[in-house]
């Protein structure tokens, strides 16, 4: 009886400790790990104990453009498969070009991302990079008079998801990643639906005033309509009429989610959008390992 009641008061004042999943962060083009400081700190002030790791590949900078995006995925899912920390699985985190890495790395490498989130991401490509003046001149002369030569395909990142909708057509065949990577093409690839299926929440936002991303829109898998530059709506979208990655399917179940910020490009990871992160997008990672 006495051994019983002591077993019984070893296990009442055994304190539950509380394991999150682990939080991988992505920065955007002409920057590196340390742009997704203030969302990292973000996140380890409000989860006590949280693993957060934020991913660079290369030289952060000058690879985030000069590097193919194909590439950039490879590199970034051999990254994260060789933290041991993130085996059991983790939610996931892309910032602007960001958006389409951590995407990509879901769909092509099946890695165990619980939520995947995305901030001003460029989801159905752009088409004008007018303020991002931190390209050199020459590849932003690159990428807007020939970004669908080979070429220039494999040299400036931004080719690789450049959305001309007044060539879809030659978009289709010569744009090396976008298509691919959105299930566009026949015959589709039913792993990278399966792979979004398998998420437990898929998060996209943009901004109302965005000057960086054409069109803003992009970050909710919204593009330009063929032969225009008005932006097509969720019925008008092969994305969602056709399910090409599960969207519509994701929306269906209450998986998908969308968000408006209101803040500059460059604001989005920093303290003038904190107020929007944290009113919306934090609790996101809010989940623990059973």
């Amino acid at each position: 009886m006495l051994f019983s009641l002591f077993l019984l008061s070893l296990l009442l004042n055994v304190s539950v400790s509380v394991v999150y999943r682990p939080a991988v962060l992505m920065h955007g083009i002409t920057s590196n790990a340390a742009g997704m400081d203030d969302v990292a700190q973000w996140i380890r002030s409000t989860f006590d104990g949280i693993y957060v790791v934020s991913i660079e590949i290369g030289n952060g900078k000058f690879d985030s453009y000069s590097m193919s995006i194909d590439k950039q995925i490879e590199l970034f899912c051999k990254t994260v498969e060789s933290d041991l920390q993130l085996r059991q699985g983790f939610n996931l985190l892309g910032y602007s070009q960001g958006s389409i890495i951590v995407r990509g790395a879901v769909q092509r490498c099946s890695l165990p991302v619980f939520n995947l989130i995305t901030l001003s991401g460029i989801h159905q490509g752009i088409f004008g990079v007018p303020f991002l003046t931190q390209i050199p001149e020459q590849y932003r002369d690159l990428i807007t008079k020939y970004a669908y030569e080979p070429g220039v395909q494999e040299l400036v990142s931004p080719a690789s998801y450049w959305r001309d909708p007044y060539q879809l057509a030659r978009y289709s065949y010569a744009c090396k990643f976008l298509p691919d990577i959105n299930n566009e093409l026949v015959p589709k690839n039913e792993i990278y639906r399966t792979n979004m299926l398998k998420l437990n929440s898929f998060v996209m936002t943009y901004s109302d005033i965005d000057e960086v991303i054409q069109p803003r829109e992009s970050g909710l898998f919204l593009g330009y309509q063929n032969h225009t530059l008005d932006v097509e709506t969720r019925n008008m979208s092969r994305q969602f009429t056709e399910d090409l990655l599960g969207l519509r399917t994701l929306n269906e179940q209450g998986r998908l989610f969308t968000f408006t910020s209101h803040c500059k490009h460059q604001d989005v990871t920093h303290e003038p959008n904190k107020q929007f992160f944290f009113e919306n997008i934090i609790h996101f990672f809010n989940n623990t390992f059973a």
